[in-house]
This record gives C-alpha cells, structure tokens and sequence, in this order.
C-alpha cells in the first residue's frame, strides 16, 4: 500500500525528471540512482493508472496527463515554499497567534500588562490569554506557554525560571491577632488556605536571621484562587497569605495588617513553561522577554540571575 509519504516522494522525483528532461540529470538532482527514479516514476504511473511520459534511450517527453500533473504538483511546490518561508520567518519575527495560559489574579496584573506592551511592540502577533489556577496540559490546551505559580513537576517540558515571588502573612484590619508574636502562635488561629501553596503546613523564615520555622494551621476555609483567598482575608475569616503586589495598597491605606512583621512565608517560583525543543517561535520567547523584565520591576519579587 502507498503511503502519503510515499506519494510525497513519487511526486518529487516526477517533478525533478519533467524538470531535467532525462532520468540520469533527475538522479543526480536527487542525489540517488537512475534505476532508483525509474522506479518510482514506474510506480507513479501505476498509481495513477496512466502513463506519464514516453521515453526511449535518447528521447523523453511528457504525455498530457504527465503536463497536467506537472502543472498541478508546481503550482503545490509554489505554495509548500511560500509556506516554508513564512514558517522560517516565523521562527525568526514574531508573528501569528500567541496562546497564553496562566492565573486568574497574574491575568488580571502581569500578564495583562505584559500583554499591553507586548501587543505596542509586536501589533502582528494575536494573543489569546486563557485564566485558570489549576494544573495545565500545555499539548492539550494547544498553548504556547504556561505562567505557572508554585512551580511545573513535568520533567518532559522546557521551564524557564523568572525568579520567586516573597509572600507574607496578613488579615483584615479588625482581625484579633495582637497575641501573634511567634510562629507557634498561629496555630490557633484560622488559615484562610490557598490550595495548593498554602494549606494547613506553613514554612516560615525570619527576615533578620534567615531561620526558618514549620508551623502546623487548620484551614477553615481553602480555595484554588488567589484573589478568592485574599477576599476572605479581607472579610476577616482568618489568617491568609500575600504577595506585596496584591496586598500593597491595602496594607498602606490600613485596609489589610500583616502578622508577624518578621518573619515570611517561603518565597513561590514564577515559572514560564513551554513545549521542549529546538526550535520556539520568536513570539514566545519575545513575550517572555518583556514579562521577565516586567516582574523585575515588580515589589518583592526576586528575579533570577
């Protein structure tokens, strides 16, 4: 049975004879043997059921039916090249749709943001922003890069570091935690969870010594999303996590306070994972640039060197 790859090569060495004129110039375009191209035009014949070019030991021409296929499989080449091209100045100019995965609070801050100065630089490029604090498939969604918060456990896929993200440890204005002066204080108080970064088992370090601390809380209410988790901090359901960025303004109106000032939480990797492999279209690695530098920028977020 002829395969389509099989086909695919029959065609090329028809192309290359009717080309050249002759089976001995074809081979050697083809960098292979005359009796190799015979064969294969032989074989196109039969898979076509016609003849397509009569030949005797000094002459060779088409028939109408090898003219007809010569003109419909040159007008396919044109358009295999003019697509090679632009998929080689892909791999080189951003261009095309760029298809972003990522958190709901990071879509609603960074990325939209990122995205913005993304878009002024490269209007050519279409994004497509996807929000979800789960685990991502990347093949399965057909994205082009995840902005995962906490880290990626796939080995098989190219991760990218951008640093760590400090956090810290607030509650609502009103909250009753004057009593709160050491890690093990907190165990009596209810944690507002965010799964699965936060949640029953806290790691703590002291922001002078750099000792670190494991402090056991029950999560009285838990949740996959951020910006959920730092609702019910501001309703005063308990104890939650932070990041500067998303608390900063808070704290400083005194909307928000932060519980024990000396110590934080284990900082949280911003990863960007991508699909393994050689060869990654410009727009992903353009769009990563200007997020990298973006969160640079960004209050108490350590980039990585």
């Amino acid at each position: 049975m002829t395969t389509k790859l099989d086909r695919l090569h029959l065609v090329l060495t028809f192309l290359a004879v009717a080309q050249h004129g002759n089976l001995s110039a074809a081979a050697k375009a083809l960098g292979t043997t005359q009796p190799t191209v015979s064969r294969r035009l032989r074989d196109l014949e039969v898979l076509l059921g016609t003849r397509l070019a009569a030949r005797t030991t000094h002459r060779f021409h088409l028939t109408p039916e090898g003219i007809e296929l010569q003109r419909r499989a040159m007008v396919w080449s044109d358009e295999w090249s003019e697509w090679e091209h632009d998929l080689k100045t892909t791999t080189s100019v951003p261009r095309g749709v760029l298809t972003i995965v990522g958190p709901h609070a990071y879509g609603n801050s960074f990325l939209m943001e990122a995205i913005g100065q993304y878009r002024a630089t490269y209007p050519q490029v279409q994004v497509r922003l996807r929000l979800t604090d789960g685990a991502v498939d990347l093949i399965k969604e057909g994205a082009d890069l995840w902005v995962c918060a906490g880290g990626s456990q796939d080995q098989t896929l190219h991760v990218r570091r951008l640093g760590l993200m400090r956090r810290i440890l607030i509650a609502s204005k009103d909250y009753p935690g004057r009593t709160i002066r050491q890690p093990e204080h907190l165990k009596d108080h209810p944690l507002i969870g965010l799964i699965p970064l936060v949640y029953d088992r806290l790691v703590l370090r002291s922001v002078r010594t750099e000792e670190r601390r494991e402090v056991r809380m029950q999560s009285a209410v838990a949740t996959d999303g951020l910006l959920s988790s730092y609702r019910g901090i501001q309703l005063g359901m308990g104890i939650g996590a932070s990041a500067f960025w998303l608390c900063g303004p808070d704290l400083a109106s005194g909307a928000v306070k932060r519980i024990l000032p000396s110590w934080e939480l284990e900082p949280v990797p911003i990863e960007v994972v991508t699909v393994a492999g050689r060869f990654r279209p410009a727009r992903i690695d353009a769009f990563v640039e200007i997020l990298s530098r973006l969160m640079a920028n960004t209050k108490g977020f350590e980039p990585s060197s």
